[in-house]
């Protein structure tokens, strides 16, 4: 399951070399797929952090706050930053029962239910919205951008 994790993590940076390609990467960034959602940077700095939320907690250790806004220059040092935290983070860490809040209920979880059916697919939906925002904007993805599994 961390590596489900981790691949995903991965899928963001991916999302950030993207934009990074664009004059307008901060604009891109503040698009949204609808007016009463995220904008494609907030929606990516929460991707990144559920990284660390999926994994820290399992395994005892803090997730590193989120930052206070969601450019290119802050969200590609947040972003190497999750990823040097969470890297030594195995499977065998992860063995911690998790006791923590989805919108307005408090849930306790095992470690691997927690992972599999919050965390990560939290992971995946706000990773999900930055996709959908910024191909709404113009910005050339496909399928194997998302996934980096695909080929064309």
């Amino acid at each position: 399951m961390p590596d489900a994790v981790k691949h995903y993590l991965e899928r963001s940076g991916a999302l950030l070399d993207i934009v990074a390609q664009h004059a307008d990467a901060d604009r891109l960034l503040s698009d949204r797929i609808a007016p009463d959602m995220f904008d494609a940077g907030l929606n990516l700095a929460i991707a990144i952090r559920f990284a660390a939320r999926a994994l820290c907690p399992p395994a005892q250790i803090a997730v590193p706050e989120i930052p206070e806004s969601f450019t290119m220059a802050t969200l590609r040092p947040y972003h190497s930053k999750i990823t040097r935290h969470i890297a030594p983070i195995t499977g065998g860490d992860l063995i911690h029962t998790v006791t923590h809040n989805a919108g307005n209920a408090t849930l306790t979880q095992a470690p691997m239910d927690y992972i599999a059916r919050f965390a990560l697919p939290n992971q995946i939906f706000h990773l999900t919205a930055t996709y959908a925002a910024l191909r709404g904007a113009g910005v050339a993805l496909g399928k194997a951008d998302f996934d980096g599994l695909h080929v064309y």
